[in-house]
């Protein structure tokens, strides 16, 4: 038998005076155990906008309630925020007390025509079998054509996708280079699913950023060494290879490594500033040699 609700209706009464005390539609509901649509619609009676000759059917909401979401997406940007802020200068604790070296290694294209193997394979050789060396990947691992027009260079390439992916785990997992920090490039992000296969593959934990690493090396005498290192630096000059990272160490946050990769060619520099600042300025070379479409 269809309902009908008046005003002298007594779950319209014990609404009505719930939601005078509460003045929250969703409480009202918590406490009488019934629907926020049935609470509604019981006011709307006092209100004098339901009739009196209809009930109208009641059905059940069909998701969770509009506060709890915005309290799901809350939790979730604060975990963002706080993850994003973590980002920020973080440290590498490097443990060794007897002196290290800290290689940057540019722009590998692992699988292209163009990588110069040879040099690749004996700097790894040195990288993994010196003591006191850690290694900074400065991003395009791979060269992952992978949009418009550019697939079509996968035509004059000797290796595959999935081989390039082969080489890539080689180089994370198995090459035996002591990684602190690896950027990925604009080559990377190209195959979008790229970032996502290293960081998977990533059981070190080794910190994985996009683009840009801002990070201290601390040492157990408390040095410390603020590093800037990007893909690329903003700015670029037809006089000097070292513009973008001159251009961070003038206008953005104080470090003393300012390096990137990205343009194929090398440059190195190291210069006190007008404020007193001794910065190095560096560009890594990388290994993509002999090639005729660079972007």
């Amino acid at each position: 038998v269809a309902q009908i609700y008046t005003l002298d209706h007594p779950e319209v009464i014990e609404t009505k005076q719930l939601f005078e005390e509460l003045d929250s539609k969703r409480e009202v509901a918590r406490q009488l155990d019934i629907s926020e649509s049935k609470v509604h619609r019981l006011l709307k009676v006092v209100n004098g906008t339901t009739s009196e000759m209809v009930e109208l059917p009641e059905f059940p909401d069909d998701d969770i309630p509009a506060e709890e979401i915005l309290n799901h997406h809350e939790e979730r940007f604060q975990k963002r925020l706080r993850h994003e802020e973590s980002l920020k200068w973080f440290n590498v604790k490097i443990k060794d007390k007897k002196p290290v070296g800290i290689t940057f290694v540019g722009d590998p294209h692992l699988g292209s025509n163009s990588c110069n193997v040879p040099l690749l394979r004996s700097d790894v050789d040195i990288m993994s079998n010196t003591d006191g060396v850690y290694c900074v990947n400065l991003g395009d691992t791979a060269d992952n054509w992978s949009y418009g027009n550019l697939v079509r260079l996968y035509a004059d390439n000797d290796v595959s996708r999935k081989t390039e992916r082969r080489l890539a785990r080689w180089f994370l997992q198995e090459s035996g280079v002591p990684w602190i920090v690896w950027l990925m490039g604009n080559h990377d992000a190209m195959a979008g699913e790229f970032p996502t296969y290293l960081k998977t593959l990533n059981a070190h934990q080794i910190p994985m950023l996009d683009w840009r690493a801002k990070f201290k090396l601390t040492f157990p005498n408390e040095t410390e060494v603020r590093v800037d290192a990007s893909h690329n630096h903003k700015g670029t000059s037809i006089y000097n290879r070292l513009h973008g990272q001159k251009r961070a160490a003038l206008w953005n946050e104080n470090a003393d490594i300012y390096i990137a990769g990205h343009h194929h060619n090398w440059a190195m520099t190291q210069e006190e500033l007008d404020d007193g600042r001794v910065v190095c300025l560096a560009r890594a070379r990388g290994y993509k040699w002999a090639d005729d479409f660079s972007v």
